[in-house]
């Protein structure tokens, strides 16, 4: 089985205008036209068995119908997480509810969502997704279609880690995208997790070594962020990296994440 452990889709009525106000804000591509059909597609073309699907509530009253859409949208192959907005506070009945709906996991936006990912008022929220026994999946670094400041840096994952080191977190992007080098300083030999989206084939192939050779091979999702990334290129890179062995790139691509999602 491969998983790609980082992808976006939106409702078919949706998806095209915002795959073109994403484009035009980022300056950056898609492979699909951002539906669960297109993705189905582009799964079958690159010979991936199951992705993970990602969405942001901008907006605390955003929460409620993603999840009752992600409810909808899950089938074989296809394994929601769950929205959340920290405006919410510590809900921890809808943190409960989460759960018993079947979700494994939160996906979380920095800058999208206005909050430092280590400040006070965060905490309530972490304790409760923690003693739910769910992860927390946060976009890490840069998002080029925002302003500064960036609101999840690697040093703050640091912190947070530090914080709660029973919280299992999955800092996306290699732990920072476009701040490898403070990733690689504060990240790197932590139990954070890394997930390779969007960034993998830009950094440089002794920094990409580094990363693998330093860092548990265990804390390790390979994921691609498609819509933005094309899925058949970035596992053909993956698994063409020449320093990994046979074995790990089988736990990146798959047992890794299975142990994450309890398949």
């Amino acid at each position: 089985m491969i998983i790609d452990f980082h992808t976006h889709i939106y409702p078919d009525h949706l998806a095209f205008d915002t795959l073109n106000a994403i484009c035009e804000r980022s300056r950056i591509r898609s492979y699909s036209d951002g539906t669960l059909k297109g993705l189905l597609h582009s799964m079958d073309r690159a010979g991936i068995d199951l992705s993970v699907v990602l969405s942001v509530a901008t907006k605390p009253e955003q929460v409620d119908p993603i999840i009752q859409w992600h409810n909808q949208i899950r089938q074989p192959g296809i394994f929601p997480l769950a929205p959340m907005h920290p405006d919410l506070g510590a809900d921890t009945d809808l943190i409960h509810s989460l759960k018993a709906q079947g979700f494994k996991g939160i996906k979380m936006h920095p800058d999208y969502q206005n909050f430092y990912v280590d400040e006070k008022r965060m905490s309530p929220l972490y304790e409760a997704i923690q003693t739910e026994g769910l992860f927390i999946l946060f976009h890490a670094g840069v998002d080029r279609g925002l302003p500064s400041p960036v609101h999840g840096t690697p040093e703050r994952f640091a912190r947070l880690h530090k914080a709660f080191p029973h919280l299992r977190i999955i800092a996306a992007h290699m732990g920072g995208e476009y701040m490898f080098e403070e990733a690689e300083e504060y990240l790197i030999g932590t139990d954070i997790y890394l997930d390779t989206s969007f960034v993998l084939q830009e950094m440089p192939a002794s920094l990409i070594q580094r990363f693998f050779d330093r860092h548990s091979i265990e804390r390790f999702l390979f994921a691609t962020d498609s819509p933005w990334k094309d899925q058949k290129k970035e596992l053909d890179f993956f698994l063409s990296l020449p320093f990994l062995t046979q074995d790990a790139k089988e736990k990146i691509t798959c047992a890794n994440a299975a142990g994450l999602l309890k398949l």
